[in-house]
Formats: C-alpha cells, sequence, structure tokens
C-alpha cells in the first residue's frame, strides 16, 4: 500500500473523532455543531477516498 493510501481512514478516523468529541460536549452548544460538522466534512470525502482504495485493491463488483 502507498503512504496516500492511508488518507481516506485518516479522515474517516478523524471524522470519527470530531463525531465522539461532539457527543461529549453539551448538544445545544456551538462547540458540538462546529464539531459535528467537521466530523461530515471529514468523514464524507475520507469515505469515498477508502472505496476507491478499495475499488483499486479488490476490483469492481461483479
Amino acid at each position: 500500500m502507498r503512504r496516500r493510501d492511508y488518507l481516506g481512514p485518516a479522515l474517516c478516523g478523524l471524522g470519527a473523532a470530531c463525531m465522539l468529541a461532539a457527543l461529549a460536549v453539551e448538544f445545544d452548544s456551538t462547540a458540538a455543531r462546529i464539531l459535528m460538522a467537521a466530523a461530515a466534512i471529514l468523514f464524507v470525502p475520507g469515505a469515498y477516498v477508502t472505496l476507491a482504495l478499495v475499488r483499486r485493491l479488490a476490483g469492481p463488483p461483479r
């Protein structure tokens, strides 16, 4: 695996960490909203990059 192949899972991991941090603070606070937005911003591209990695390694579905 190349070093850039770790980008997608790393973005997903950062998104998950932001979501867990958002759950740790008060739900109605601005910090929780910012952390949840950051989680979505990090997780969605991370999921697409990870999907592209899996499709490159395993091939397209049959």
